[in-house]
């Protein structure tokens, strides 16, 4: 291929990449509108319409599709568009090596979409939530011990998959090949990009308590008591372990979930003794009440999914070698960041405390000043290898990196259910927007390393199609082509909720009607109402999705009488961003 026709083929790129990039995101916007305006039909055209069911983003389109037939409770469809979703991503991940150099002379976004860990666990959690829904408009037979057992079966495929992602986790070096490759040469360069502030130990997403949760309810659906006994203890040793601190959701699950332990242990025959015994410490005053007033009554497990997880955003970055210090330089493109692009910058990138200073001081080409807004990447010897490689010159004074990043997550306020004088609070059960934002910040390391190293692989073709042309024309032309076709993946699964809120409630048998006040964001406040029937010893479970654009400032109501031990307005709204219940460790 002569080098103006490769000149070419990087300049359609260019224009193929900047065009459909535009449609994707116009077009799942306009799902997303219609979702929150509850038109499922509409939903779903669009997502029919703008993904394709064979293409590259045709991960996505099961998975969000997925959700729309679940909110229209379409629950066998929906099961059918999640299970060829997990099928999909299972297979990209095999083939995932051969996409490599596709990506490294284009952009992550011309790939086949394979998803992230959190989407994955979210596919399971979904399908059990579908058969949940399934069993609880079925009556007691094999129709419904089925569904119960498809509930069961999906829980544990979530909690087996997380089992297996610890114990096989792998890097890219293990794919690569040190003495032939240009990529894993450039891959070496990029090697010593440490800094980053967050442990990323912290970040892991190591067990899922709500998955645990789920799998008892589907037991004590089905009648099965000492087997829901074991998996409500799972839950409620899982929340207080760990989970409950990493997506800092408070301790009301936890004391849900022993209380149900509790439950189990009376239904399958243990003594009194013995339940004080398995759950000493764990049952507040109020719980060990009612575990004693519990004979004839029904149930209701209400689940809200508020909002929805953040969008991917593109953070552009300039890099820049500084021969004085023998080093790159990494800083945003200062005339376009905004302050969360900054935020996310500091918090994983720049160089922090003594480190900076001393990239600083040595630096004689400018006067000393701690820049906070710059990382510095010392190459040491891997200098030399980088100007041989003539990766010095194809870098220059500027080249542009693009990487993925998320404002910061969104403060959702508390629900409350209410069923006639007396109303309880719901308790945040899982956080789907911080396992995505810490997920990303857990890879931010390795996507910027392989950012760099695909910019500055174009950069270097560029200049080898520059030194055919004594004018320079062709390597300006090529490193602008290499440039424009860089692209961070911001693809992900925007149907999912920002947040998961669950209510328990035991009640008499009879009609009743149920009221969500949901308070979001801000002011934000919507209602909603359900009547159903309830008979002694069922099992109802009524799903809510309350999305944002749909709410509105309600007039002031009454508040009914609190059946919880304190009351919702004394207490502080659940806030997952500005007080965190513990700080991630620092490396500096």
């Amino acid at each position: 291929m002569s080098a103006r026709r490769l000149l070419y083929v990087l300049s359609a790129i260019a224009i193929f990449h900047l065009t459909g990039c535009a449609t994707y995101g116009n077009g799942v916007q306009q799902a997303l509108t219609a979702v929150d305006q509850g038109d499922y039909t509409a939903a779903a055209t669009q997502i029919e319409s703008t993904l394709s069911a064979d293409g590259k983003d045709r991960l996505l389109y099961n998975l969000e599709l997925g959700v729309i037939r679940h909110l229209e409770g379409n629950y066998a469809e929906s099961n059918r568009l999640l299970e060829d979703a997990a099928r999909i991503t299972e297979a990209l991940k095999k083939r995932q090596l051969r996409d490599t150099l596709m990506v490294m002379m284009s952009n992550p976004r011309n790939a086949d979409y394979a998803g992230n860990t959190h989407e994955e666990m979210m596919i399971y959690y979904y399908k059990a939530l579908n058969y949940l829904a399934i069993a609880g408009t079925l009556p007691y037979g094999n129709a419904r011990q089925d569904a119960v057992e498809g509930a069961r079966i999906e829980s544990r495929r979530l909690l087996l998959r997380l089992q297996a992602l610890r114990n096989n986790e792998g890097s890219y070096n293990q794919y690569k090949d040190k003495e032939e490759r240009t990529f894993s040469k450039v891959m070496d360069v990029f090697s010593v990009l440490v800094g980053n502030l967050v442990d990323t130990e912290d970040l892991t997403y190591r067990d899922d308590a709500l998955a645990h949760y789920l799998t008892g309810v589907s037991f004590e659906m089905n009648r099965e008591f000492d087997n829901a006994r074991i998996s409500y203890l799972k839950a409620a040793e899982s929340y207080e372990s760990g989970y409950a601190e990493q997506f800092q959701l408070g301790s009301g699950m936890a004391a849900q979930a022993w209380m149900d332990a509790a439950r189990m242990m009376q239904r399958a025959g243990f003594t009194d003794a013995e339940i004080q015994t398995a759950t000493a410490g764990k049952l507040s005053a109020a719980q060990q009440s009612e575990l004693n007033d519990l004979e004839g009554k029904g149930q209701v497990l209400v689940i809200e999914h508020k909002g929805r997880v953040p969008e991917k955003k593109e953070l552009n970055l300039q890099l820049s070698i500084n021969p004085n210090l023998r080093a790159l330089e990494l800083q945003p493109y200062f005339f376009e960041y905004s302050q969360e692009e900054i935020n996310w910058f500091y918090l994983l990138y720049a160089d922090k405390m003594f480190y900076g200073l001393v990239a600083d001081y040595l630096n004689a080409t400018r006067n000393f000043r701690v820049d906070f807004f710059t990382k510095t990447i010392f190459l040491g010897p891997l200098y030399d290898t980088a100007e041989s490689m003539g990766l010095t010159n194809a870098v220059g004074n500027s080249l542009r990196v693009a990487v993925p990043y998320y404002a910061r997550p969104v403060e959702y306020g508390q629900s409350q259910l209410s069923v006639g004088q007396q109303s309880w609070s719901l308790d945040p059960a899982a956080s789907p927007q911080l396992m995505a934002i810490q997920e990303q910040m857990k890879n931010a390391g390795p996507e910027i390393r392989a950012a760099l190293s695909r910019a500055a692989v174009k950069a270097l073709t560029a200049a080898a199609i520059g030194s055919q042309d004594s004018s320079g024309l062709l390597a300006f032309a090529g490193k602008l082509a290499a440039q424009l076709t860089d692209a961070a993946e911001t693809r992900s699964w925007l149907l999912l909720p920002g947040e998961i809120q669950i209510r328990r409630l035991f009640l008499e048998p009879g009609d009743h009607t149920l009221t969500l006040d949901s308070r979001l964001t801000g002011q934000q406040r919507t209602q909603r109402q359900k009547q159903l029937t309830l008979q002694e010893d069922d099992i109802q479970l009524w799903t809510v999705r309350t999305n944002g654009s749909t709410t509105h400032v309600d007039a002031p109501v009454s508040e009914p009488k609190q059946n919880n031990p304190t009351p919702i307005e004394s207490s502080p709204p659940h806030d997952p961003t500005s007080k965190p219940t513990r700080r991630l460790p620092t490396k500096e």
